[in-house]
């Protein structure tokens, strides 16, 4: 199974033989587009686009124009939804089929998230680690009205979508599967940071952050009035639930990935916090690798696309 939200819903347009992979990113006031194809037994980028907008209400022409520049591929799109258009959540397992779960999750997530019931589009995976007796699921959650109009866009293009996914689930794939844990703290700009626990390429632990939308702003000087010390705090209660709570072993890393100029020095100042190693996120992906930074996000939702379609051939 990927390991990518969204991925079961009927709206999605699988081809199974395409020519090209395009991976697109929405971000705050810019999107982010990559388009990968086969050459020589293995898949490169081809090209690579980013396309800024002033506001949300232009947010659908610039995804039309982003994809138009790769009309002349015949291929399917990955697109990775922005924080504010979705939540995620996590909640028991119901003990019922994966098609009855799958159905009945608009009803069961309704008290967890703040969407009407009747405008609730979700999917979910199954946690890795199990807590109590229980099992647990996180399950993703937008808006339909919101993203629907999003959806019926990028399928008006050459490249329909073939698979909708979020922040979290890229980072997972960026990382690697490492044997050990790493813990990310991650943040798009003006959004709020995130703090993720992943394992063996899977998302072990998820939580967003509250209260530090401007910490990849904020100057040194400003950092140091406090600003580490809360985010190393809410770091540290992460640890102490990851480790004692659910009983997994120690960390190997602490990697951070802030759209800051102080990111070496908040780096540092991370580093005599805690005992592990602590560094700047870096892409594991060898497809990444010799491109940009900005475009390792688009990269990875194609490459998922790359990575469904051989699980689905196996």
């Amino acid at each position: 199974m990927i390991k990518t939200l969204l991925n079961r819903l009927p709206f999605l347009n699988i081809n199974n033989h395409p020519s090209a992979m395009v991976g697109l990113v929405v971000q705050h006031l810019q999107i982010t587009a990559v388009c990968l194809v086969p050459a020589q037994q293995q898949w490169v980028v081809e090209q690579k686009v980013t396309q800024e907008f002033q506001n949300e209400t232009d947010l659908l022409s610039a995804i039309a124009d982003c994809l138009q520049q790769f009309d002349k591929y015949q291929g399917q799109s990955a697109v990775v939804l922005p924080s504010n258009m979705y939540q995620l959540v996590q909640m028991d397992k119901p003990k019922l089929s994966e098609l009855e779960i799958q159905q009945s999750l608009q009803w069961t997530v309704k008290d967890l998230v703040t969407i009407n019931p009747a405008d609730i589009i979700a999917d979910y995976i199954d946690n890795p680690i199990k807590q109590g007796p229980l099992d647990k699921i996180s399950v993703f959650v937008s808006n339909r009205s919101l993203i629907s109009p999003l959806i019926d866009v990028v399928n008006q293009s050459d490249a329909p979508l073939s698979l909708l996914t979020c922040d979290e689930m890229i980072i997972a794939s960026l990382v690697g599967k490492q044997s050990a844990a790493n813990l990310i703290v991650s943040q798009e700009v003006a959004q709020e940071p995130s703090l993720l626990i992943v394992r063996d390429g899977c998302v072990l632990f998820s939580r967003r952050l509250r209260g530090f939308s401007r910490l990849s702003d904020m100057s040194l000087e400003e950092l140091a009035h406090g600003m580490l010390d809360s985010l190393s705090l809410e770091v540290q209660r992460s640890i102490d639930f990851f480790e004692s709570q659910l009983k997994q072993p120690p960390l190997k890393s602490i990697l951070i990935r802030i759209p800051s100029t102080c990111l070496a020095e908040i780096v540092a100042q991370f580093g005599q916090y805690f005992p592990v190693k602590v560094q700047a996120f870096k892409s594991e992906l060898p497809i990444c690798q010799g491109h940009e930074e900005q475009y390792h996000f688009a990269i990875a939702a194609a490459a998922e696309l790359i990575e469904g379609g051989n699980e689905e051939s196996d």
